[in-house]
């Protein structure tokens, strides 16, 4: 299968993930904000490999980063309500 097959397969897995931020319990619309930006992460992998430029995979690794800094920081406060 090639990388541009994978990526729009990998994008159609977004649209779950839209659907459980936008709906149900504030914990719910975490785990779909984390599963989103993993998703988002591969979509950015895949997009550098069919396109060829190395730049994307830096920019993959950052959100990877931050999106786990995010995930610390969206749990300390949901841990003060809870």
């Amino acid at each position: 299968m090639s990388a541009l097959a994978a990526l729009l397969l990998t994008l159609g897995g977004l649209a779950p993930t839209l659907a459980l931020t936008a709906r149900g319990r504030t914990l719910h619309r975490l785990v779909g904000l984390e599963l989103m930006s993993v998703v988002a992460v591969v979509v950015l992998l895949l997009l550098a490999r069919a396109a060829g430029r190395s730049a994307y995979v830096d920019v993959a690794l950052l959100l990877a980063v931050l999106t786990f800094a995010g995930s610390l920081v969206f749990a300390r406060f949901l841990g003060r309500s809870l």
